[in-house]
């Protein structure tokens, strides 16, 4: 059996999807990441996956993350229909709350 490292086994991240990746955190385009740019990026992700801003991650919140409800720690990111209450739900054509 092959060594894997949780997520990032050997055939979960191809080489595309890699160069996505640097290519996004070298935000000064020199065509390489600095340990700066490493760490910022990092800090993004920590920061998007911090739902309550508390400067601490727990399970929930990075579950709640990836699988789409609230990303962002954003409200109004939540999917449609995520809400139990009516009156959050978007309005319909005659103005009334979404069923």
């Amino acid at each position: 059996m092959g060594r894997q490292f949780g997520m990032m086994s050997p055939g979960v991240m191809g080489p595309s999807i890699m160069r996505l990746m640097l290519a996004l955190m070298d935000t000064d385009g020199d065509g390489t990441v600095s340990l700066t740019e490493f760490q910022n990026a990092h800090e993004r992700i920590f920061k998007a996956l911090d739902a309550n801003k508390d400067g601490r991650l727990t399970l929930e919140e990075v579950q709640t993350f990836f699988q789409g409800r609230g990303g962002m720690g954003r409200p109004e990111t939540r999917l449609q229909g995520d809400s139990s209450s009516p009156e959050s739900r978007p309005a319909q054509p005659d103005g009334k709350p979404g069923q």
